[in-house]
């Protein structure tokens, strides 16, 4: 398989070879579709993907079945799951690896791999219990490149290696070894999330601390870190008198986690957001509505006219460019509150925060004129392009976002039945009928 994956209904284009981490795509059943030259290489995977073990083949913590149930509960949002495991290459060599999963939709999952580095080299002898102890250790601070830091209650003083200096662009010298210092570091969006799980663990709420924050570079600019830190001591009050931990440089995998959820909520034609995300948004909007009506809210639903004779007649490479040029064209003329989306195909939706139905109809007749006075050009072909448009208002009675939806495709239909190129606006709620497909 390529590194562009197809469904049967929709292109579901995943640019896997871009992604700088060792990275694959697996089915349902873990099962290797694609992988990226990175992990072809870690895993020492053949040129042909025919002969690739699945997935579970390379994970010695994992079995099949508990891989198969990780992904399932990978949230339809694209948010990545992250995994700690214990991994092998193609010779057997063994690792430990963070492993991040992303649901994508389809029955396709998206699987990147940081920190991926071997233990030993093949040709050298395995380490016993304990020397395969300190080598993890080893592997965590050092190979991990994390700081260690080490809190004295009392004083208020931190020590902490070159390494947690580092992380923030300083050296050893310029940070005053007080924890009040390293307070001010941190990002003030995060500053009482972090304090309040830090006190959660000096206070005995939790045995250990953990905390993901910003924290400012000596150049300006704001780092994401990773605390971990335990209360070695106490005093007989069960006062912490001595904290030690380490901390981590996560930036590369808080920036995997956004481009795997950019991934899952973009249709990577044309580069608007997802059916997915729309129904997210619209979700949200539907709840606003419901508590403040007086404010409004529309959809718009769009489908392109005869856009089945484009691909025919020219091919679909110039299909996906009218898609495109469709696309650009529509949601440039939408204001920065608006969400544009490709909800399947060649129908596209829009959100209309705070509009009433007039307002609504307005912008759709806009759309529509704005669409047939642009025609796409490719490859030297100038093709006429128009539109037809179902306008509904967000009812506060409205159950779901799919009333709301069915009503604007109800009157997307009676536009393309009444002759295409036109807007029509939905019936109120209950008297709309389901109309007859015309697409």
């Amino acid at each position: 398989m390529n590194a562009y994956t197809e469904s049967s209904t929709t292109r579901y284009c995943i640019p896997i070879r871009a992604i700088p981490l060792p990275a694959l795509l697996v089915d349902a059943k873990g099962g290797l579709l694609d992988a990226n030259p990175e992990l072809r290489k870690c895993l020492g995977l053949e040129n042909d993907p025919g002969q690739w073990p699945d997935l579970s083949h390379f994970l010695l913590s994992l079995e099949p079945d508990e891989l198969q149930s990780r992904l399932r509960q990978c949230p339809h949002s694209g948010e990545a799951v992250a995994h700690r495991v214990r991994c092998r290459n193609a010779q057997g060599q063994p690792c430990e690896a963070i492993l991040h999963m992303a649901g994508l939709g389809n029955g396709l999952y998206l699987c990147t791999f940081t920190r991926l580095h071997w233990m030993w080299d093949s040709h050298k002898e395995q380490p016993d219990a304990r020397g395969l102890e300190a080598q993890r250790w080893r592997f965590a601070v050092h190979g991990a490149g994390d700081g260690v830091w080490d809190w004295d209650v009392a004083t208020n003083e931190v020590a902490f290696c070159h390494r947690f200096a580092g992380i923030l662009g300083y050296t050893d010298r310029e940070l005053d070894h007080s924890f009040d210092q390293w307070l001010k570091l941190v990002h003030p969006d995060d500053l009482r999330r972090f304090s309040a799980e830090l006190q959660a663990h000096l206070q005995g709420d939790h045995d250990h601390h953990t905390a993901e924050y910003r924290m400012r570079h000596r150049e300006g600019h704001w780092v994401w870190v990773m605390s971990r830190g335990r209360a070695i001591s106490r005093d007989a009050r069960n006062h912490p008198c001595r904290v030690v931990g380490t901390l981590s440089d996560i930036a590369d995998r808080k920036q995997m986690e956004e481009e795997l959820r950019r991934m899952a909520t973009t249709d990577f034609l044309t580069g608007l957001p997802n059916r997915r995300h729309f129904l997210s948004r619209i979700e949200d909007e539907l709840a606003r509505v419901k508590r403040k009506p007086e404010q409004g809210g529309a959809v718009l639903m769009l489908d392109l006219d005869h856009f089945k004779g484009i691909n025919d007649v020219y091919g679909h490479s110039t299909g996906d460019a009218v898609l495109r040029h469709f696309a650009s064209v529509f949601s440039s003329a939408l204001r920065h509150m608006d969400l544009a989306a490709r909800m399947g195909g060649e129908e596209f939706a829009v959100l209309l925060p705070g509009t009433h139905l007039q307002d609504a109809r307005v912008l759709a007749e806009r759309l529509r004129r704005r669409i047939k006075s642009t025609p796409a050009v490719h490859q030297g072909a100038i093709m006429a392009v128009t539109v037809s448009i179902g306008v509904a208002e967000l009812h506060p009675e409205d159950g779901s976002p799919d009333d709301t939806l069915h009503r604007a495709d109800a009157a997307l239909y009676r536009a393309k039945g009444d002759g295409r190129n036109r807007v029509e606006v939905a019936r109120p709620p209950g008297e709309e009928g389901h109309g007859e497909d015309f697409l």
